[in-house]
């Protein structure tokens, strides 16, 4: 392994230098761009020739201005994509069974994520991204019936490139960046603006011949909107709102508050109590059968504790903890070129985008392949974002059909029997199930909002909706199983927020639903049973009149008959019987 380390440091230092202009290469950099790419595929189980990579900053020092000035020379780019794309692999495809436990790999897992953050320091500047942007129009340009392999290759590697340096996690801590500064992410989203890669990306994502490039394109955008929330970049216009102004002003006051109390000098400390010395606690034993002797100052004989000096007992809590959901306002100038961007997104691919991914994700379901939740969350990002600045019907038509919500409701399902079949992943599949739960409530929040469109069309996909949702009756049970199976073991407490919200969306929409329609159906039901239930039960035997009684009630009723009977009776035209009427929807017995 030395040798091999020697041989890494060799190659290194032999490709060549930057003299603040130019990049210039030695003769056989080429090969040394090659020997190096062979030996990070033949890497140990413990990483040790990529983070010995990474301690030398090769990337920092060399790759990223060898790029820019070696970029024509077509051997040159291809061998840099190539090395830049292996060293800046997530690293969790690195640890195929999730994060390492032991002590020793845990410790290794976290050095190569600060290798990585290393390395998105150095994609800060749109110089770097520039070449990569000549790389990528250069292949689009070619039409994709007549594109060779290696120019469709070059493309993916790109794009791949552009995932990876977007998923390096942020570090809040090391980077010490307030709200309305630009962190290292945005400076990343900036310099991929400033370079004409946003723009790149956007035509990759439209285009329904790039449908093998969909995925990745779905990828670098859920990545660059990660830290954002679609509230906040609705509400970004070139000028500040008074709200804004008002709640960086708290903020900055509660700040200062902060910071006053903590410069604060402290009290003096209290002079030492004169009644020092032995005390006798009074009706308290100790050990023995005597009164308890204290040697402590009175102050603590006071407030004696038997329990302060116990070690606590461990416990072990089954719930598992809150994973904090990294959120922030970025610099004023990236919010609204993201927000610039999604709208463009919206207007141009949004539905190209879902309909043809979800494709993909349907035809691959049963070899678990790839991963939904990256639709799923760019379909409640981008339908929230709408929503929220303004529903349009015709920019989200896609995810707002039938189809939509009958792939979201399965996806839910399924992810609900794997967290009880594949127990060892069942956090894993409970992150699923918690990004499709909040797809689903985005989905019922937006049909809401449609029924507030002044559009016929609106109106009638509103009803369509409503009544396929509130009729099947595994939409009814999906949203029952979510609320009684909740289990704390693998399930976050903003997880069970989220199916109450649900839950309670779903109960008034059923609730608007049935007071419209379902209950007059539901008294002619109850009325059809009553009266069969009536013509069921035996008519009760009536007690016989004798002669004398039926002679009596003939002789009171005889003069009002032959009233009637000698003129012609009058009704009003209220009471006037009308026919039957055979076209009306209500049954013979309601005519009656």
């Amino acid at each position: 392994m030395s040798v091999l380390l020697a041989d890494i440091d060799a190659t290194c230092a032999a490709l060549g230098y930057y003299d603040n202009d130019r990049y210039l290469a030695e003769p056989d950099a080429l090969q040394g761009l090659r020997h190096l790419i062979w030996i990070l595929r033949r890497d140990l189980e413990n990483h040790e020739y990529r983070r010995h990579l990474g301690h030398s900053k090769v990337l920092q020092t060399d790759l990223v201005h060898m790029l820019h000035d070696y970029v024509q020379d077509e051997e040159y780019a291809d061998a840099l994509v190539r090395l830049l794309v292996i060293l800046t692999n997530p690293t969790l495809l690195l640890y195929r069974d999730g994060p390492p436990k032991d002590f020793h790999s845990r410790k290794v897992f976290m050095e190569l994520i600060e290798i990585l953050q290393g390395y998105k320091s150095a994609f800060t500047q749109d110089k770097v991204w520039v070449p990569l942007y000549g790389i990528l129009k250069k292949g689009l340009e070619i039409d994709w019936a007549i594109r060779s392999e290696e120019q469709s290759l070059m493309i993916e590697r790109v794009l791949v490139l552009i995932r990876n340096v977007l998923q390096v996690p942020a570090n809040p801590e090391a980077e010490c960046r307030a709200d309305n500064d630009a962190s290292l992410h945005d400076q990343v989203i900036w310099a991929l603006h400033q370079s004409g890669l946003m723009d790149l990306v956007l035509f990759v994502v439209s285009s329904s011949d790039e449908h093998q490039f969909h995925l990745h394109g779905l990828e670098i955008l859920c990545l660059l909107y990660r830290e954002q929330t679609a509230e906040s970049l609705a509400d970004a216009s070139l000028q500040r709102s008074l709200a804004e102004k008002q709640r960086d002003e708290q903020e900055l006051l509660a700040a200062r508050r902060r910071e006053r109390q903590r410069h604060q000098t402290k009290p003096p400390v209290a002079r030492h109590s004169r009644f020092g010395g032995t005390y006798v606690i009074r009706n308290m034993k100790s050990v023995s059968d005597r009164d308890i002797i204290c040697h402590q100052p009175l102050e603590r004989v006071m407030s004696i504790d038997f329990d302060r000096e116990k070690n606590q007992q461990k416990r072990s809590f089954r719930h598992i903890k809150e994973e904090v959901q990294l959120t922030r306002r970025s610099a004023f100038s990236v919010r609204l070129c993201l927000r610039e961007f999604c709208i463009e997104i919206l207007r141009s691919a949004y539905n190209t985008l879902v309909r043809e991914v979800r494709r993909v994700l349907e035809r691959n379901a049963g070899t678990g392949s790839h991963d939904d939740s990256y639709l799923l969350w760019a379909i409640r990002f981008f339908m929230e974002f709408n929503r929220l600045s303004g529903m349009q019907l015709e920019l989200v038509s896609e995810s707002l059909s039938v189809q939509c919500f009958h792939w979201v409701l399965t996806r839910m399902q399924h992810d609900m029997d794997m967290i009880v079949s594949d127990k060892k992943q069942a956090r894993v599949w409970a992150k699923r199930l918690h990004v499709a739960l909040q797809t689903f409530r985005e989905l019922l929040l937006s049909l809401l909002a449609l029924q507030k469109v002044k559009d016929d069309r609106a109106l009638a996909l509103f009803d369509m909706l409503l009544n396929n949702v509130c009729y099947v009756l595994e939409y009814r049970e999906t949203i029952l199983h979510l609320l009684m199976n909740y289990n704390e073991a693998h399930s976050t407490k903003a997880y069970l927020r989220d199916v109450i919200e649900t839950a309670n969306i779903f109960i008034k929409m059923m609730e608007k639903f049935c007071k419209d329609t379902v209950l007059l159906q539901d008294k002619k039901r109850t009325k059809k049973r009553g009266q069969k239930s009536k013509a069921n039960k035996k008519p009760e035997p009536k007690p016989q009149l004798t002669e004398e009684e039926l002679s009596n009630k003939w002789a009171e009723f005889a003069g009002e008959i032959s009233e009637v009977l000698s003129k012609e009776l009058q009704l009003p035209e209220e009471d006037q019987p009308l026919p039957f009427d055979a076209t009306a929807e209500k049954s013979i017995d309601d005519q009656k």
